[in-house]
C-alpha cells in the first residue's frame, strides 16, 4: 500500500494562491480579513476601525487611491499603502437549495 504525506510546501503554494492584498480586490467582492503585514501600531489601528482577523467585508470601492470597504453595515475609506498590508482571501459564497416550488 502507498502511503502519501502532506507537503507543507504545497499546502503553503496554495493558500498563497488564494491570499492576496485588500488593494487588489476589486469592487463587488467579498472578502475575509486573513491577515496583516505590518506592526503593532496598525493591528491598533485596524481593530478600532472594526477591521479584525477573520471579519467579512464587502469592497465597494477600488480606485487609484482610495478604497472604500462595507463593515458591519458602514462605510470606511482606507488609503492605498493601509490596504496593502492588509491580507485577505475571496469570500465563496455557499449554495443553497433553491428548488422551484
Amino acid at each position: 500500500m502507498a502511503v502519501f504525506k502532506k507537503d507543507p510546501n504545497v499546502m503553503a503554494d496554495a493558500v498563497a494562491l488564494l491570499e492576496y492584498s485588500l488593494a487588489q480586490a476589486p469592487a463587488g467582492q467579498r472578502v475575509r480579513i486573513t491577515g496583516y503585514r505590518g506592526g503593532r501600531m496598525l493591528r491598533a489601528r485596524l481593530l478600532a476601525m472594526g477591521l479584525n482577523l477573520g471579519r467579512e467585508l464587502e469592497v465597494l470601492q477600488n480606485n487609484r487611491g482610495l478604497i472604500i470597504v462595507g463593515v458591519n453595515g458602514g462605510r470606511v475609506a482606507l488609503g492605498r499603502g493601509i490596504s496593502q498590508k492588509i491580507l485577505a482571501e475571496p469570500v465563496v459564497p455557499l449554495l443553497t437549495d433553491q428548488r422551484p416550488g
